[in-house]
């Protein structure tokens, strides 16, 4: 047996074990799957309304949010209001500042006038960009006190996979961006493997579900409390022909998707695939 399938089933009933100590019940796995649309910088004003108006958000066991280009927010969630569609709404990222001399930026509050209830934090293509540690820590602080949910991204590059160091890194972003939050269950987090995203070659359900299996050990050492409360997400090339792969790993409560969600028959084939998964209020 190689060493890194002796290090996957060590953890795993490590897991298992720190698990039934805790006393963790199934009513505590009741998390209500959520889907998210990163739009990032694609469609039009046009494509964005008639997304909306398209849009089939009967699905109520599962959360819908879509994150479309800063300019279309507004217009997006006034059309869904006056038609009275239970879809949430999402921006790309936001300053950790409430104002000031920040030439491009956003803050939460003006995120939460245009609608915004969610926010992606520290996405992959922002840390290549040269986000931080500290800038991501300072974002979730100031969503959460603006009233946002913080969708935390962390992942490996490919170098980082290969070098089997996929735990330590995200243990070490984990820790970074979660430091002094006080109730981490209203944080939402999405692993997305740098090395599967954009590429079609996405992780398999198997490998995902290991991942997310750490977070969670991960969560729970930070805050026991929280561990069996956040809602965790894959992403990273995630189809409807495989999202129903994802949506069967008991750690997975639904996907970060990105150029499949441009398409409104793609998005919503995802969504179906986690509709059978068992939700929370």
């Amino acid at each position: 047996m190689n060493q890194y399938l002796e290090q996957t089933i060590r953890g795993i009933v490590t897991d298992c074990v720190e698990r039934y100590e805790a006393g963790i019940g199934s009513e505590a796995m009741l998390r209500k799957p959520l889907a998210v649309a990163n739009w990032k910088m694609n469609l039009s004003l046009d494509d964005a309304l008639h997304y909306v108006r398209e849009f089939d958000a009967s699905r109520r066991t599962v959360e819908a949010v879509v994150c479309p280009s800063l300019p279309f927010l507004f217009p997006m969630h006034q059309l869904s209001t006056s038609m009275n569609k239970p879809l949430s709404f999402g921006a790309q990222n936001m300053h950790w500042n409430e104002a000031g001399a920040h030439t491009g930026e956003v803050s939460a509050s003006m995120l939460r006038q245009v609608g915004c209830s969610y926010v992606i934090i520290g996405h992959s293509e922002r840390r290549t960009a040269g986000e931080t540690d500290e800038q991501i820590h300072r974002k979730v602080a100031s969503a959460l006190a603006g009233d946002l949910t913080p969708i935390l991204c962390v992942g490996e590059s490919a170098v980082e996979r290969v070098s089997r160091r996929t735990t330590q890194v995200i243990r070490r972003q984990l820790t970074a961006a979660l430091e002094g939050v006080k109730d981490i269950a209203r944080v939402v987090i999405a692993y997305e493997p740098v090395w599967a995203i954009g590429t079609g070659e996405p992780a398999t359900a198997a490998y995902a579900q290991t991942v997310h299996s750490d977070i969670r050990g991960i969560i729970r050492r930070i805050s026991p409390e929280s561990a069996e409360k956040v809602r965790l997400l894959y992403g990273g090339s995630v189809k409807a022909k495989n999202a129903s792969e994802y949506s069967a790993q008991p750690d997975i409560d639904g996907v970060l998707v990105g150029s499949a969600s441009l398409s409104i028959a793609e998005f919503q084939a995802i969504i179906q695939s986690f509709g059978t998964k068992v939700g929370g209020p």
